[in-house]
């Protein structure tokens, strides 16, 4: 089944230059019958698998193109057969590339294979928790390369759910796209992303856990979706109904690997269902196109689907907290919340408790409103190791109460060193000058009670600088360049204009370009501890 077929016809109307979008590349077949000489609508149908109204729509644009006084004139129609005048033919011959080099084959290169191989050397191991399974390098080449001889790439915002397979590389590095952009819960994957060295050419890297959403700068963006889901149907959901959001208009796509064993086909029915009940339609599916370094449970390959947005409303809810198949947040093995831990923590932080859930407050677009000496009990239990960072960084109160999971670092009579790069370990590194943890007095099983409390107004010593930490929802550029217009060490200050540049370039500079819509939670953790780091322009 080939995604020709799902064509919006509405959107199929060319003139002479080959127009933008990924369905450009069905249109190419006919384009080059016409060229080749005269043709009925029959045979572009055939020749390109087009329907006949998306033949007539292309058609009635090179006859306007044609009657266009600063157009080339000669698309004639005689017994039924469309023929192009010289003229004609040579400007179709130019705007659509015809005589050029076929650019397929790109993402099959030899070569490609071995930049897999040296990008993949800075992953961690594969994470049993957030159902790390690794594609195959050819595994990955296949599935762009079937994504590349259906859809015309030029030109387009593609965006990659989870990047650990180390699409997003290969497509920026291809060049063709306009932009890439990668989003994933795991801020080690983003760190690894980041530093393969692209020169400028690089994806977009955010952070993103679908139980949150996505980031708003992602948003009605992108044409192309490339999602990489937890096998599981709340899985499915939870990556569709973040992919929906950042769908650009109805002439998108959704591509996404999945595969179920031959003896679990209820369970593959269950995740199937997912894709309808988020109201995209199966507009081509590519069996066993992406193989795996193990998933036995699956035969070790799995199948490409192409989804296309019917405009309905899905019927998908919030995301389940628990989307995985694997570890203790497995969707097979949830149960409902032990409440104990929360009740514990309330009571810990006293009459002016006022719980909030973690979703509202590293979700959303700004900071959940607090109670005048509000103290916030935030459940972060089932962190991935993003959560506890990114609560600190928006927790705008003087103190709360943190519902944790176990850390045996801190139950061990030996405990290992805390892996920096999420977690409490990340906490220790880049946020002991702002905020300080301390076990609650109270205790409870399977869980962990602490209480943060801020400690940079304590002490003449506090960190200077831009106030990131506590307005974690605010664009970081905006926070600096507000920072540079009322700073008193500055004379004279610098026009808003002058701080916002400013703030740009300084930004840039650590690797951290924003766009209109990024908040600092939206940015990896390693360009987050960078930014605390380094807060402001040296000239500042």
């Amino acid at each position: 089944m080939n995604d020709e077929h799902g064509t919006n016809e509405e959107q199929v109307i060319s003139a002479t230059k080959a127009p933008a979008g990924l369905a450009t590349i069905a249109l190419r077949p006919a384009v080059a019958l016409l060229v080749e000489g005269p043709a009925s609508v029959g045979e572009l149908v055939a020749a390109s698998g087009i329907s006949r109204r998306g033949i007539e729509a292309l058609l009635a644009g090179l006859t306007t193109a044609a009657g266009d006084e600063e157009a080339t004139p000669g698309l004639s129609l005689a017994d039924d057969r469309w023929e192009l005048s010289d003229p004609l033919r040579a400007e179709l011959i130019e705007g659509w590339a015809l005589d050029g080099p076929s650019e397929s084959g790109a993402f099959t290169d030899p070569e490609l294979h071995t930049r897999f191989e040296a990008w993949s050397l800075g992953l961690d191991a594969p994470r049993r928790d957030l159902d790390h399974r690794p594609a195959t390098h050819d595994g990955v080449a296949a599935r762009l390369d079937v994504l590349d001889r259906h859809l015309d790439l030029r030109g387009a915002h593609v965006l990659v759910l989870g990047g650990r397979d180390l699409d997003a590389l290969a497509l920026a590095a291809d060049g063709r796209a306009e932009e890439v952009a990668v989003v994933d819960v795991d801020d080690s994957v983003l760190a690894t992303l980041g530093s393969t060295g692209l020169d400028g050419r690089g994806p977009l890297l955010r952070w993103c856990d679908v139980r949150v959403g996505l980031p708003r700068s992602l948003a009605d963006w992108a044409d192309l979706v490339i999602v990489n889901p937890p096998f599981t149907p709340e899985g499915m959901a939870a990556f569709l109904a973040v992919a929906t959001d950042a769908l650009a208009g109805p002439d998108g796509r959704v591509a996404v690997t999945y595969g179920f064993g031959e003896t679990r086909a209820t369970l593959g029915w269950q995740v199937q269902r997912e894709m309808m009940r988020a109201a995209f339609a199966i507009s081509a599916m590519w069996p066993d196109v992406v193989t795996y370094a193990g998933a036995e449970a699956i035969g070790g390959r799995a199948d490409l689907y192409l989804l296309a947005p019917t405009g309905r409303e899905g019927t998908q809810g919030e995301a389940a907290e628990n989307l995985y198949s694997q570890g203790p947040a497995a969707a097979r093995s949830a149960i409902e919340a032990d409440s104990a831990p929360l009740s514990a923590a309330t009571e810990e932080a006293g009459p002016d408790a006022q719980v909030i859930g973690v979703r509202r407050l590293i979700g959303g677009d700004q900071a959940p409103k607090l109670r005048s000496g509000a103290v916030p009990v935030v459940d972060l239990r089932g962190d991935p190791g993003a959560w506890l960072p990114r609560a600190l960084l928006a927790l705008a109160a003087p103190s709360a109460v943190l519902v944790c999971d176990v850390d045996t670092a801190d139950r061990s009579a030996d405990p290992e060193q805390r892996d920096t790069t999420g977690g409490r370990g990340w906490v220790e590194a880049h946020l002991s000058r702002w905020w300080r943890l301390e076990p609650a007095q109270r205790a409870v099983a399977g869980a962990d009670l602490l209480v943060a409390r801020r400690i940079d107004g304590e002490a003449p010593a506090s960190p200077a600088g831009p106030p990131l930490v506590g307005r974690g929802h605010a664009n970081p550029r905006n926070v600096i360049a507000e920072w540079l217009t009322r700073s008193s060490e500055i004379d004279p200050p610098p026009t808003r204009r002058q701080a916002r540049a400013a703030a740009s370039d300084h930004l840039a500079s650590l690797g951290a370009t924003v766009r209109p819509g990024d908040s600092l939670l939206d940015l990896p953790l390693d360009r987050i501890a960078a930014l605390l780091t380094d807060p402001a322009p040296a000239s500042s």
